[in-house]
């Protein structure tokens, strides 16, 4: 498209942007690839393991064939987390015993004790999630380390051409340079940093549970901003999903990432980058928190199209009925209503979710899960990790950062130098 001749046959002028609601299965999706494993049975405190006490049947297969049962079921055990944490800002072991509140609590003003509340979730905040540390670190130093050797030849790339290490010769294309320095210098690739042994000493059960932790809240705060229209925090939430989609290998929501990070970062011009900001969601039943992704609608219109239409091939009748199917909705809504008619009830009780709270809750605590026991192993060897969910999610990602943010508005096109 770039070598066209006009700017409509380069497709100039289009705004390309991943949407929410596909941001949110697919940032699930790579949740699930790092903390969800069917081998986890027998470790108690691990996803699997809840999902079978809990008997959530609708968890199974792929993220993106049951969707809200993966979410339900996460979103069921953070809160729980956020029980325990609670409970254990007070001490407290047990559901069972009543917080202590402070003297004459019950005279406080709304206001007073709204600020208390916020006060010990500010508390339970950094210690649990951020941990008095950087959750970034790693990937600082490797982005501002031009020693490092993930930063090998973007250290030399000036002026759009790389620079050999050992003379003065440059070259447009990164391969060009790589077999220069390997038939001329006999320089081979630089070998990545092993990682280190693995500790003896190490709490696996404990460093899954924050991992768990730190991922599910960044998913909520995603999910909440879509429910508050929060087009702001949406994007925010782009730079945490970029080293996650590169550790699990989403390579098309990770240029995505990188892409929308980038538009928003100086490429568009401000009116643009304003609506690229605000323009996500669309607000269908009124009030507050009531939003829905503009991506998710149109799958919603998609499903219910498709189904009205199924049987009708050619244009002309796909149109007619397509136009008949709000009007038929409406119909049956008010002739259900005239005639008394109310949906059919079956003998299945709907799970309680606040009995599946409790559950987690009390599970977590007779595991003893939070306090740091040192040499408590995973049966279960795929879900051993590191607390820091971003660790080791750097392996590659200079290159993708480099070869796909967008150096010009209106254009998606990946660096063919890179």
């Amino acid at each position: 498209m770039t070598n066209n001749e006009n700017p409509l046959d380069k497709f100039e002028g289009f705004i390309s942007k991943i949407e929410d609601f596909h941001r949110l299965m697919n940032f699930l999706e790579a949740i699930v690839l790092q903390t969800y494993s069917t081998q986890s049975a027998n470790d108690r405190g691990t996803v699997y393991y809840y999902k079978n006490i809990l008997n959530a049947r609708n968890v199974k297969g792929k993220v993106k064939n049951s969707y809200r049962g993966y979410k339900m079921l996460y979103r069921t055990i953070f809160d729980a987390m956020c029980c325990a944490f609670f409970l254990k800002e007070f001490g407290l072991l047990n559901l069972t015993e009543s917080i202590p509140l402070p003297d004459e609590f019950s005279k406080w003003t709304g206001e007073e004790k709204i600020q208390w509340m916020n006060n010990i979730c500010e508390r339970i905040v950094n210690k649990w999630f951020f941990g008095d540390s950087d959750l970034f670190e790693e990937l600082r130093q490797v982005l501002s380390d031009p020693d490092h050797e993930e930063n090998y030849w973007f250290g030399n790339f000036k002026d759009g051409r790389f620079s050999c290490h050992y003379c003065e010769k440059t070259y447009c294309h990164i391969k060009s340079a790589e077999f220069h320095e390997k038939e001329v210098h006999g320089h081979s690739k630089p070998a990545l940093r092993k990682s280190k042994q693995a500790n003896l000493l190490q709490d696996e059960l404990f460093d899954y549970l924050i991992a768990l932790f730190r991922l599910s809240a960044l998913h909520r705060n995603l999910d909440t901003a879509v429910d508050m229209a929060d087009g702001y925090r949406s994007i925010r939430s782009a730079k945490y999903e970029t080293p996650l989609y590169n550790k699990t290998h989403k390579t098309k929501y990770l240029i995505g990432s990188i892409h929308l990070t980038g538009l928003i970062s100086g490429t568009l011009p401000p009116p643009q980058t304003e609506r690229l900001i605000a323009n996500r969601c669309i607000n269908l039943s009124g009030g507050k928190n009531s939003n829905m992704a503009l991506d998710e609608y149109v799958e919603l219109v998609n499903r219910d199209t498709k189904n009205t239409c199924s049987g009708f091939q050619t244009k002309e009748s796909i149109i007619a009925h397509s136009k008949q199917f709000p009007l038929l909705i409406k119909a049956v809504k008010n002739l259900d209503m005239i005639n008394d008619v109310h949906r059919r009830k079956g003998f299945h009780n709907i799970p309680s979710y606040k009995s599946d709270v409790r559950k987690i809750v009390q599970d977590l605590f007779d595991i003893d899960g939070f306090p740091q026991h040192k040499g408590r192993k995973l049966k279960c060897r795929e879900l051993v990790q590191k607390s820091n969910p971003f660790a080791d999610s750097y392996k590659q990602l200079v290159n993708m950062i480099y070869r796909h943010k967008p150096l010009l508005p209106f254009r998606r096109l990946r660096n063919k130098q890179l």
